[in-house]
């Protein structure tokens, strides 16, 4: 039971970074001091050979102008003056036999006896003795003398693997703290990188006990996790805001309902306590049906609605001529314009394309074109026009009607909402609000200009595809 804090601590994303950091930083210094050690040995390596073929060449001349006798005096001045024998030196004959030998005293436990036998062949070649005690080696390079004699000069290792030993200690103790370095940073650089990640969960365990207006707080350093708050908060807000719209508009149905459904309950009241015949229970019927498909109506558009404004609105997109879709529409009022003596017209070119839901955008022009018959008085006008604007096709249903007052602009898109001039013409005050949700659903956007007494226009600018004929 102890231990379950490591096996939790074990499985979290932070654990992880912080071993992968942790491995990655070691590994990258362990990299870092061999190839340091390897150019280190290399390096002190051909120091040492470097010394050895100077001394070779000195020797070899020296024997060359003095002989083996001179050369022997030489090197007893020297050994007198430095107090020590820095290098093996051996001349051997033309059989190789040895004639003379020098070697450091410190250096004795070397086994010289296989240089008599040895073949040299490339002068540049090293020779190599082990030691006897130890791991150390002596490097000898050789020189072919003008008598067919044998001059060698070698050195120890002994020196050299002593110096790289005492780096190899220092690099085992530097280990440890690097090993402390690397995953205490990857700690650091883990609860640092996760930080936001933590704010996130906060938040979201804060909104799972109720508390909507909580947000990710955001820093604005542009980085990806920044990013992720900030979409998470505007995400946060949409929802906000559709359950927002939610409850106002049940709260609006709730109160637009209370009426058809008390006219509906009436009417079936004053049929049931009143003595009427069968033609006066058809026609009571008749009503009853009429209120019922006007809630339906109501609610069915209120669902259109909602489905538009959240996305999940089903469009069976094809490409449509809007100079026809306009005559369709105005065909379809056109016998309710005449009767209440409104002049209707369409502006736009014969040729002029849109990719959309050919149902819904009917819907949209019936929608705005009623709006516009019933409140244009008679001998009014009623213009339909539409015209590319770049990579936009613009729709204007312009009208000479009532108007809307500067207070009444913003809020004609608002579910259920009708102005004081509206509440005596029938309706549900759903038609803007639906025409909105289906431009926006087709990513375009909706405006209105207006001014009492003198009429309306309503502009929609909806997106042409690049695939769109023309």
């Amino acid at each position: 039971m102890s231990f379950e804090w490591i096996d939790r601590a074990r499985k979290t994303i932070g654990f992880r970074l912080t071993l992968w950091y942790a491995g990655a930083f070691i590994l990258s210094n362990l990299v870092l001091f061999a190839l340091a050690y390897a150019l280190l040995a290399s390096s002190l390596r051909q120091y040492d050979l470097s010394g050895i073929r100077a001394k070779l060449h000195e020797l070899g001349a020296r024997y060359e102008g003095a002989g083996l006798e001179g050369l022997k005096k030489d090197l007893a001045t020297e050994e007198s003056a430095l107090q020590r024998k820095p290098f093996f030196i051996r001349i051997g004959g033309p059989h190789n036999t040895t004639v003379f030998m020098r070697i450091p005293d410190e250096w004795a436990d070397f086994d010289l006896s296989p240089l008599e036998h040895a073949a040299v062949g490339d002068p540049e070649e090293v020779l190599q003795l082990p030691a006897k005690g130890d791991e150390s080696r002596l490097e000898i390079l050789s020189m072919r003398l003008p008598n067919g004699g044998l001059l060698q000069v070698g050195k120890s290792t002994e020196e050299r693997d002593s110096f790289l030993e005492r780096f190899r200690s220092i690099v085992a103790g530097v280990m440890i703290p690097v090993v402390l370095l690397g995953v205490s940073g990857g700690a650091i650089l883990a609860y640092r990188a996760l930080g936001p990640i933590r704010q996130l969960i906060r938040t979201v365990r804060v909104i799972e006990s109720g508390t909507m207006e909580a947000r990710v707080p955001t820093f604005l350093t542009g980085d990806e996790l920044d990013e992720l708050g900030q979409l998470f908060n505007r995400m946060l807000d949409r929802i906000a805001a559709l359950i927002q719209g939610m409850r106002g508009a049940l709260d609006s149905v709730a109160h637009d309902l209370r009426t058809p459904m008390t006219r509906l309950r009436g009417i079936a009241e004053v049929a049931l306590r009143s003595d009427i015949g069968p033609d006066s229970c058809r026609e009571t019927l008749a009503d009853c049906v009429e209120e019922a498909d006007q809630l339906l109506t109501m609610l069915n558009t209120l669902m259109d609605i909602s489905e538009a404004e959240t996305g999940a609105l089903k469009l069976k997109l094809e490409a449509m001529n809007i100079a026809r879709l306009m005559e369709g529409a105005v065909n379809l009022y056109q016998e309710v314009a005449e009767e209440k003596g409104v002049t209707v017209s369409i502006i736009a070119p014969k040729e002029l394309w849109l990719t959309a839901d050919r149902n819904r955008m009917r819907q949209v022009l019936a929608n705005l074109l009623d709006n516009a018959i019933k409140y244009t008085p008679s001998g009014g006008r009623i213009e339909l026009s539409a015209h590319q604007q770049q990579d936009t096709v613009v729709l204007q249903v312009k009208d000479t009607g009532i108007g809307l007052t500067p207070d009444e602009l913003p809020k004609v898109w608002d579910r259920l909402y009708r102005g004081e001039a509206s509440r005596s013409e029938r309706g549900l005050g759903l038609g803007l609000s639906l025409v909105k949700a289906v431009v926006h659903a087709h990513r375009g956007h909706v405006e209105v200009s207006s001014a009492p007494g003198v009429g309306s226009v309503f502009t929609l600018v909806l997106p042409i595809p690049p695939a769109s004929p023309r």
